[in-house]
């Protein structure tokens, strides 16, 4: 796992836009906002967790290169779950 996601504790309070699904909400292992709001919405959200989680692991991510704000994706995905499932 690289030092970017070491501490991916980080789960603030985050604006999360659920009005356009468009792009990707993990950089590293190509998962679409839309692919993962689809999975909040079946229930389904721990799968591609987990899927990220083990990739982390191994081959590893990148996201302080893949990502655009240079920090872990899966907060972000943490966010994006914690928003979706409000709706």
């Amino acid at each position: 796992m690289s030092n970017c996601c070491s501490n991916n504790n980080d789960e603030k309070s985050k604006e999360v836009d659920l009005e356009n699904l468009d792009g990707l909400i993990c950089y590293c292992f190509k998962k679409s906002k839309k692919e993962l709001f689809e999975a909040v919405r079946c229930n389904n959200q721990t799968l591609i967790v987990d899927e990220i989680k083990a990739k982390m692991k191994d081959p590893g991510c990148f996201c302080e290169r893949a990502n655009p704000s240079g920090k872990c994706c899966l907060a972000d995905v943490m966010a994006f779950i914690k928003a979706a499932s409000k709706n």
